[in-house]
């Protein structure tokens, strides 16, 4: 009994069919058909990128249909890519130390502002600070004794012990607060009759941080004086008026900030206070 002779394995390919009936003649109708599709898109002008991805999908989309998606396409042809379809992708170029140069750049800015913001606090604090010593100072000197039916507060040196005693929480010395008795009753700029801010710049101090103390007493008929070595001795005051008004030279030292305000501020806070007593 003859038994039929298997064929030769190098002669047949990994479907079943040999090399030369599958392989070759597949291999050129594929080759054919991704040249025609290729030469037709180089013909279209698209832009480099866009022709570089679309000759990817018709270069894969012809291959298919070349073979009509058989079975033994991935393992019976045997075709070698072209030089063509090799895709190299572009490099990025190296952008070491940007970061450092846009945070270098921003950064000055942020500490400008940072600075001027820093600047207007302190102005608003010592602004909230002449405020309160300017009421602590007015309070006391209009304060009546009841015991001794007096105004025993009520002149320069006590007045100036009461506002001393708040500046000094705000870090002022004593070098830095002045008592003007010249003129204690300040003339505003806009004319009023109480002698309120705003006050003319002659007043302020020349020397930056320091405060200008004014005092301004007004006696029951009206009478203004700017200035008292002694306290009543008897009620005769009862319903005058005290105002106590403090001006300070703010010194500025942000650079942002001195170019919008110049070197310094003017700051200003006076406060009445109605002298008390019994009849």
């Amino acid at each position: 009994m003859m038994t039929a002779r298997p064929p030769d394995s190098a002669a047949i390919g990994e479907c079943g069919r040999s090399t030369a009936e599958v392989g070759q003649p597949r291999a050129a109708k594929v080759r054919t058909a991704l040249a025609g599709s290729q030469t037709n898109l180089q013909r279209s002008g698209l832009p480099p990128a866009a022709l570089t991805h679309s000759l990817l999908f018709w270069r894969t989309k012809t291959a298919f249909s070349a073979l009509a998606r058989t079975e033994c396409f991935p393992d019976c042809l045997n075709v070698a890519p072209m030089a063509s379809e090799v895709v190299t992708r572009p490099r990025r170029k190296r952008q070491r130390g940007q970061s450092l140069v846009e945070f270098a750049i921003s950064s000055t800015v942020l500490l400008l502002l940072a600075m001027g913001l820093i600047d207007l606090s302190r102005a608003f604090y010592y602004s909230v600070s002449l405020q309160g010593a300017a009421r602590e100072g007015a309070r006391h000197g209009a304060w009546f004794n009841t015991a001794a039916r007096a105004n025993g507060f009520l002149d320069d040196n006590d007045v100036m012990t009461a506002v001393k005693q708040a500046l000094y929480g705000a870090g002022f010395q004593d070098s830095q607060i002045n008592l003007v008795t010249a003129g204690g009753c300040l003339s505003p700029t806009d004319s009023n009759t109480v002698n309120n801010k705003p006050y003319p710049a002659g007043a302020y101090p020349a020397t930056s941080q320091t405060v200008n103390v004014y005092i301004c007493y007004t006696d029951p008929s009206g009478n203004k004086f700017s200035t008292r070595a002694s306290p009543p001795g008897d009620n005769s005051w009862k319903l005058g008026d005290i105002n106590v008004s403090i001006l300070m030279n703010f010194q500025l030292i942000t650079p942002l900030i001195q170019g919008m305000f110049g070197n310094g501020l003017n700051l200003a806070y006076n406060e009445h206070f109605t002298i008390q007593g019994k009849p």
